[in-house]
């Protein structure tokens, strides 16, 4: 009997053509508009902003070659050689040229040669992601500490604490050239003709990819995914309307005549609406493997976060029964859909990424079951592991034991219109 009232119920939904329009083609008409529509958009928020970065030079660097070359004279022979050897070992010369002649960083990073006057205005104004300073007489210090033993020198860098991940990258950079400029007074020290132009170059490349071999998401893939978890809460309001409907014909009344337990009956519309949201996801998941060609390589996760938002669904599908029952009414559907779905859409992500906004939004859209799934999806399509969609399946689990405890409690023992 259990599985005839299953049936009925997938049979009902399956006669009702504008039901099934709305659960499954107004999505995929979403999903593909929004991805198109909302692509190069989408495709824009990941471009990498170019990293302003401002030098401010205290003393002319090859005045600074002259005064050296004149003060060692005793330990130096001055020739044409030993002066251009000199002007390819100045490493804030070989930094700059790096930067602006290298057309992978260009893409990147763009230097301004500020005046040292303008050095605090530069600082206050917070338009540059950091600024190097570099003090007075640092190139002749520099070839002092190589050539006379004297203190190597140091630059300070101002680094814009508001832009942590573009003053992130200059940093990593600096780091990299004070090793180059270090292993080449060195290898100067030791008696080994080098410069730093010969030593190895930092290369950036414009093939840009995520920790661990990330998926990019692309506005197809978030919309595919956002799009199903929002669509498939329809599915809920949708058997509990049905389910009212029974009641109202007094169908609820002979299942009972039956000697069908209430609940019998009410695990009947949960079990239905599981159902049926696998089968939607299955259709909606299917279209943008072929159309979108989204990868779906950890299908077992996928299943997992799937299979528990289906049984959220369906506890809400029964919790909606019971409501519905209980005041003989059919608002509480009604409410749900017009209202609620679009609340738990805006708060879990489906209109757009939540986390942008604000991170309070996004810790609660956790607690929605469209935004714990969508959250699931993502990460499963980023290769993540089971550990760490593990907070996913926590909340969907409570979810659904939840609203299955609540439509339990207040589905009605008797039947009749009060």
């Amino acid at each position: 009997m259990f599985l005839s009232l299953i049936r009925k119920q997938i049979t009902i939904l399956f006669r009702s053509p504008t039901e099934l329009l709305i659960l499954l083609f107004m999505p995929i008409v979403l999903i593909t508009i929004l991805s198109f529509a909302l692509g190069a958009l989408w495709e824009g928020e990941n471009e990498v902003s170019k990293v302003e970065l401002a030098i401010v030079q205290q003393d002319d660097e090859m005045q600074q070659v002259d005064q050296f070359l004149l003060e060692a004279k005793d330990f130096i022979n001055r020739t044409s050689d030993m002066e251009k050897y000199l002007q390819h070992m100045l490493p804030i010369s070989i930094l700059v040229e790096q930067m602006e002649t290298n057309e992978e960083m260009k893409q990147f990073i763009h230097v301004t040669k500020l005046d040292p006057e303008k050095v605090e205005d530069a600082k206050e104004s917070g338009e540059y992601a950091a600024i190097l300073e570099v003090p007075k007489n640092f190139t002749y210090d520099f070839l002092s500490s190589i050539y006379l033993q004297g203190e190597k020198p140091t630059f300070n860098v101002y680094l814009n604490e508001s832009e942590k991940i573009t003053s992130t990258i200059v940093q990593s950079i600096l780091d990299y050239y004070q090793q180059q400029y270090s292993l080449a007074s060195s290898l100067a020290q030791s008696g080994v003709p080098t410069n730093i132009d010969s030593l190895p170059k930092m290369e950036i490349t414009s093939d840009i990819r995520t920790i661990d071999s990330q998926q990019e998401i692309t506005s197809s893939t978030y919309y595919t995914f956002s799009m199903t978890v929002m669509f498939i809460l329809y599915i809920a309001s949708t058997l509990a309307s049905q389910a009212f409907v029974e009641k109202y014909f007094h169908i609820f009344d002979r299942v009972l005549l039956a000697r069908i337990h209430p609940l019998t009956y009410l695990f009947s519309i949960m079990t239905a609406t599981i159902i049926i949201a696998m089968v939607q996801v299955g259709i909606l998941f299917t279209f943008a493997y072929f159309i979108f060609n989204i990868s779906f390589a950890q299908w077992e996760s996928f299943l997992i976060i799937t299979l528990l938002l289906s049984i959220v669904v369906g506890g809400l599908a029964a919790l909606l029964s019971s409501v519905n029952y209980r005041t003989n009414s059919g608002e509480a559907s009604n409410v749900f859909s017009n209202a609620f779905v679009s609340v738990f859409a805006l708060v879990g992500g489906s209109y757009f990424n939540i986390s942008s906004l604000s991170p309070w939004l996004a810790e609660l859209g956790m607690w929605t079951p469209n935004g714990a799934a969508l959250n699931g999806y993502l990460k499963i399509y980023q290769n993540a592991s089971m550990v760490e969609i593990m907070p996913n399946i926590i909340h969907l689990s409570i979810l659904a034991i939840l609203f299955i405890v609540l439509a339990v409690v207040l589905f009605p023992k008797r039947g009749g219109i009060v």
